[in-house]
């Protein structure tokens, strides 16, 4: 089966000035009436995979994600089409900032899937991601209220980038769907295939350079 990659990076078009603090001075005018204000701005794309690069904290510009998005599952033959798996699928943050990945949505109307879930795996993950359903009693799962589903290092292995040394956390994981069909299957099963098809929307939020405060501050 051929996959498909897709980087999801934002582009940037700004007058970098609002909200970067960290490269900010104070100066008190005392006596005087006037003052200069320096101004450092920066038109185009700002490279989100450096982690010293001047963009605000939580921001979506730091959001640098490659994913297999197309994707497939199967039955299996042995278990009489009752079981259903698939390959594994990847998923990679190259980014300058962790992110947090949330399931988002899923939609399709289930024919003959009973069950199905989504589990991810990955050596050195920040939190043993929890198999998560997507489709429970031949129903698509609602998932607008789903918490993290899994979090993701930096480039470099870091989610404290002040703190955490280099590889400390993975910046990878595999994911993989398991599930089962429905009692009634069609006779003919074992002769022709029904095609079962569902779009299923990750969210991207990125993680702030302390490690733990998701997205931007209010």
């Amino acid at each position: 089966m051929k996959r498909t990659k897709l980087v999801l990076s934002a582009a940037m078009l700004s007058l970098s000035v609002a909200g970067l603090t960290h490269f900010a001075s104070a100066q008190t005018i005392d006596g005087e009436n006037s003052a200069d204000v320096i101004i450092n701005g920066t038109i185009g794309k700002l490279d989100n995979t450096d982690p010293d690069t001047n963009i605000p904290e939580g921001s979506d510009e730091w959001i640098n994600v490659t994913v297999d998005t197309a994707t497939a599952f199967h039955t299996t033959t042995a278990s009489a089409h009752k079981n259903i798996e698939s390959a594994d699928y990847s998923i990679v943050n190259n980014s300058g900032r962790g992110v947090a990945v949330t399931l988002n949505k899923m939609t399709g109307t289930p024919t003959y899937v009973d069950t199905l879930k989504i589990k991810a795996k990955g050596t050195g993950l920040f939190a043993t991601p929890t198999e998560k359903d997507l489709i429970k009693d031949n129903a698509v799962v609602d998932l607008t209220s789903s918490p993290v589903w899994l979090t993701l290092a930096n480039k470099d292995g870091r989610l404290n980038i002040d703190t955490d040394e280099a590889a400390a956390y993975a910046n990878e994981a595999k994911f993989t769907y398991v599930g089962t069909t429905v009692a009634d299957l069609p006779t003919d099963v074992n002769q022709t295939a029904a095609n079962e098809d569902y779009t299923l929307t990750l969210k991207f939020a990125s993680i702030q350079k302390d490690g733990t405060t998701i997205g931007v501050t209010p």
